[in-house]
């Protein structure tokens, strides 16, 4: 089923961060500041799974905000202590991380965590690093999100991203792909750079890290994408 068309899509991957404490005051501040967007953005946050509750109660108050966990089983049911099914998932959120540079997947693993999620009418935004790949991983429903390995964030430390680059790299996933294929960009978004990445045509959006850990720079990156 295809995606409706947002303008641009800006996703906040909390990672392993925010305990419900800093998870309610983030929703408090930054609900205050969403007042002052438009829908012409979809903004989908996802936090850590114990606080998925907290996050779809306060999508339910603004119009344009959806809620994504960070992972999924490959299992639909069954004895598999600590996994987490899609089908749970559907009662909390709308979009489901997958692929994530950091959990080292293999493609096949993706790939049956990709078909899982549209299974259950849950949209996988499927991430990847090497180019070549966005033609497996893409099928209609599907937000692909490209990681460059070399400008992932780590331990809160941001690195240099080069938009000429990244727009280089959009345009040669997007010419392997249908017209109506999403992709956004993954790779240490920030206040520095969102305004060049904001100006890349083919660039439906970006999956924001460390930097949407505080409220109000990951709002600042939403408007520049408004």
């Amino acid at each position: 089923m295809p995606l409706p068309k947002f303008r641009k899509y800006v996703i906040a991957n909390f990672k392993m961060n925010l305990n419900v404490e800093q998870v309610e005051t983030w929703l408090h501040t930054f609900g205050k500041l969403a007042k002052n967007t438009t829908q012409m953005v979809e903004i989908i946050a996802a936090p850590s799974f114990p606080y998925l509750l907290h996050l779809r109660a306060f999508s339910a108050d603004v119009a344009n905000f959806a809620v994504a966990a960070q992972d999924v089983s490959t299992f639909n049911g069954g004895s598999y202590t600590s996994q987490v099914g899609a089908f749970q998932l559907k009662d909390f959120c709308q979009y489901c991380i997958i692929g994530h540079s950091e959990t080292k997947p293999t493609k096949d693993l993706v790939l049956k965590k990709r078909d899982i999620c549209l299974q259950t009418h849950l949209t996988p935004i499927v991430c990847f690093s090497k180019i070549k790949d966005a033609v497996d991983l893409y099928k209609d429903g599907v937000i692909l999100a490209w990681e460059d390995p070399n400008t992932i964030s780590v331990n809160g430390q941001y690195r240099a991203a080069d938009a000429s680059d990244i727009e280089q790299n959009i345009q040669a996933i997007k010419k392997l792909l249908p017209p109506q294929a999403i992709v956004v960009y993954g790779g240490s978004v920030n206040r520095q750079n969102m305004a060049n990445l904001a100006k890349i045509l083919q660039l439906d959006g970006v999956l924001v890290g460390n930097a949407s850990l505080d409220p109000h720079h990951f709002f600042e990156i939403v408007k520049a994408f408004e």
